[in-house]
């Protein structure tokens, strides 16, 4: 497997697409190596990151796929779907508070740079990682910016739309304002 060190945008996604194919033939160890070989250069280390990250996330392994990530999100770039992909990795993982973080940087950055592909994903999971943290009126604040019968399907739980949220969310808050205890949200 040689390649030569890509010059334009069409010879790195030559590249990347090369690593697709060795993922879609489980050939990871090649994949991987391409990616490595795409961070030695400085030119192309922030594709490489992201795509082997990718593949790490497909090998099982969130916790160096969400490092690279980091990585990307280190050297400066501002890219609403490294966030949004982060947060999906995070919340995934268990580490909800960071993923809250990573969405809201997502839905900000998109909303600055007037890119909104990833905003209501981002809404509908920050969502979801709300009622994760029992905040429940944050919860249903971003449910209630998406559009009718929004859904996605979110690890661990299956479809989630924006409706149940904000059914799950309202009955919730029902409930507390309801109980001779008073909580409040972290």
């Amino acid at each position: 497997m040689e390649f030569n060190r890509p010059t334009s945008e069409s010879d790195l996604d030559a590249i990347l697409k090369t690593v697709v194919r060795r993922v879609l033939e489980r050939k990871y160890p090649e994949a991987l190596a391409i990616c490595d070989w795409l961070i030695e250069d400085p030119a192309t280390a922030v594709a490489g990151y992201r795509e082997r990250s990718t593949v790490k996330e497909l090998m099982g392994d969130a916790g160096a796929a969400i490092a690279d990530l980091n990585k990307v999100i280190e050297s400066g770039t501002v890219e609403p779907a490294d966030f949004h992909a982060l947060g999906l990795l995070l919340l995934k993982n268990g580490d909800t508070t960071a993923a809250v973080e990573s969405f809201t940087r997502a839905i900000d950055h998109g909303t600055q740079q007037e890119f909104n592909y990833y905003t209501n994903s981002s809404l509908l999971f920050r969502a979801e990682a709300f009622l994760k943290l029992t905040d429940y009126e944050n919860a249903l604040k971003d449910a209630s910016r998406l559009p009718e019968s929004y859904e996605a399907h979110v690890a661990g739980q299956g479809m989630r739309s924006k409706e149940a949220i904000i059914s799950e969310a309202t009955l919730a808050i029902e409930k507390r304002s309801k109980s001779r205890f008073q909580f409040k949200a972290k």
